[in-house]
């Protein structure tokens, strides 16, 4: 039966699906994967988390395989332009069409599970089982999925990967995952299952943790040794006498391009230059992104993420004026994200974006920090009048930075 006509009104109602089931585990949500007759077992899978870096690791594992020959789906979120930035094969989005036929399946399929189990499927569960289909179908030969929260009750987590990779730990979505880090990374260690491997850029304190879960579970890791990452300069760096000079900003990105190596040369035996090449090349928009000469956008949306953007923007840039444009959502800690940008003394402008989970940061108002609620007219006066010694930095929620990336005509 076929619910929906046009594509905007088939994302309209999965958007407006709940979002969690608020589940203990995943065994009813594991059967109705069971239930598509899905075999993943001729496709290599690759599961990625971490707090930060998540989406960028994804890309260059992405960049290197597609180049590489392989027929590659790469599911991530949130998407920043279009709704089907979420779904990709060999980098290109899912089309209206297919995404619309898929949709309107999943809408029956829902009501087939809930005549069956009384069991109905959250927004992030169909786009799971959505993505995972529509790869089978595809027949493509490696499936890379991004993990969306945490790692053990994560939607994505239902089936066996042949690698793990976790990029950091670091406090976001306390409520769910803990109020300690400890808490949070084995959150995210428990993406492992049974002789599985994983293979991580985490902190080396968290290896005890790490350790005990692995001998649980008759799986294996590699912690790589961040001692290894030697820096050439802002771009380039040495690993195991490999040289990498990447296209993506930011220091924090050399664990990302290493853990994607590490991973590819896990799973593949291609030659370091096929792989160090493509991930030379790779792009990741949303993350450190040039997108007017001397403006840049970042999507930092947790503590971790602010401190290291601005860690580098101070590296890069010291002898430039800054002017930091800032917005997020109430369920951020707003005010330590502002606390960190505060020790740099750059001039801060609070600003507004359209989302019902906005509020205004009007109370946030303060020494150097000002606000203005127009963003896109407040962007728009900041580019037309910009010095060849500024720098603008968009940050905040990455639902910040993809209106932005929306409605960047109206910034021209």
């Amino acid at each position: 039966m076929v619910k929906f006509n046009n594509i905007t009104e088939a994302i309209d109602w999965l958007q407006n699906q709940h979002k969690f089931n608020g589940k203990k585990d995943l065994n009813l949500f594991k059967q109705a994967f069971i239930d598509l007759n899905i075999d993943l077992s001729n496709i290599k899978k690759i599961h990625v988390g971490g707090t930060n870096g998540k989406g960028s690791t994804a890309s260059y594992i992405n960049n290197v395989l597609v180049n590489n020959g392989k027929k590659v789906g790469l599911f991530t979120s949130p998407y920043l332009v279009t709704f089907n930035e979420r779904i990709r094969i060999n980098s290109s989005y899912i089309t209206n069409d297919d995404l619309l036929s898929l949709i309107n399946y999943f809408y029956n399929y829902n009501e087939y599970l809930y005549n069956k189990y009384r069991y109905k499927l959250s927004f992030f569960e169909i786009l799971t089982l959505l993505s995972l289909k529509y790869f089978y179908d595809m027949k493509c030969d490696v499936i890379i999925m991004e993990i969306g929260i945490g790692g053990n009750l994560d939607s994505t987590n239902i089936i066996n990967y042949d690698v793990t990779l976790i990029t950091n730990i670091g406090f976001d979505h306390m409520k769910v995952l803990g109020n300690t880090l400890e808490e949070i990374a084995l959150e995210k260690i428990k993406a492992l299952k049974n002789n599985g491997h994983l293979i991580t850029t985490m902190d080396e304190k968290f290896e005890p943790l790490i350790k005990s879960y692995i001998s649980s579970i008759s799986a294996t890791y590699h912690l790589i040794d961040s001692k290894l990452i030697k820096e050439v300069d802002n771009n380039r760096f040495n690993y195991k006498d490999l040289n990498f000079n990447l296209l993506m900003l930011g220091d924090y990105q050399r664990k990302n391009a290493v853990l994607a190596y590490e991973g590819i040369k896990y799973l593949f035996d291609f030659e370091d230059e096929n792989i160090i090449k493509y991930i030379n090349q790779t792009i990741w928009q949303g993350r450190f992104e040039e997108i007017y000469p001397n403006i840049y956008i970042d999507g930092a949306h947790n503590v971790d993420a602010v401190s290291s953007l601005f860690l580098n923007v101070e590296k890069l840039f010291k002898n430039k004026k800054v002017t930091v444009v800032y917005s997020a959502l109430k369920d951020k800690d707003i005010n330590a994200m502002l606390n960190i940008i505060r020790r740099y003394n750059y001039e801060i402008i609070l600003t507004s974006f359209p989302d019902f989970r906005f509020e205004s940061l009007e109370n946030f108002i303060g020494k150097n920090i000002s606000y203005k609620p127009n963003s896109l007219e407040l962007i728009k006066n900041l580019k037309n009048n910009i010095s060849k010694d500024e720098v603008i930095i968009i940050t905040g929620s990455l639902h910040f930075i993809g209106y932005i990336k929306q409605n960047i005509k109206e910034i021209d």
